[in-house]
């Protein structure tokens, strides 16, 4: 597990050392702040398909726990930019929320359209979130 976890890390380093190479833009904590949004996004998303014993679950999990492991590789960084390291339990949080709140619009919308704009904008965002990354 020790050697997974330096594995991760030195990925996630590389991954985030390029991410910061194209976009001179992408501050520590912007980072840090992606990476864990992301992690509660795709927390949100395994928790809806283990309760419906959906088997994308596997994968969402998978990808909770990388994002996991690239902001705890970031987050030293965002800390000497002056961040506090609780906040990204918040970030997550919003991320997480922000899923629930669609997955909530998708299945109890009045009618096909708003269903259909939830899943398209949930989608949208868990791309934005594997573009990150893969």
């Amino acid at each position: 597990m020790v050697i997974e976890k330096h594995t991760l890390a030195a990925a996630a380093f590389l991954i985030t050392s390029t991410l910061a190479a194209q976009s001179s833009s992408l501050t520590p904590v912007e980072q840090a702040q992606a990476f864990a949004t992301c992690a509660g996004r795709f927390s949100a998303v395994a928790t809806r398909q283990n309760a419906e014993h959906d088997p994308g679950f596997e994968v969402s999990r998978r990808m909770e726990h990388s994002f996991e492991a690239l902001l705890e590789a970031t987050l030293p960084f965002a800390a000497d930019a002056g961040v506090d390291p609780t906040e990204a339990r918040h970030w997550r949080v919003a991320g997480w929320k922000e899923m629930a709140h669609r997955m909530r619009m998708q299945q109890s919308a009045a009618d096909l359209s708003h269903a259909d704009r939830a899943a398209r904008d949930m989608n949208r965002r868990l791309t934005t979130c594997r573009r990150m990354i893969l």
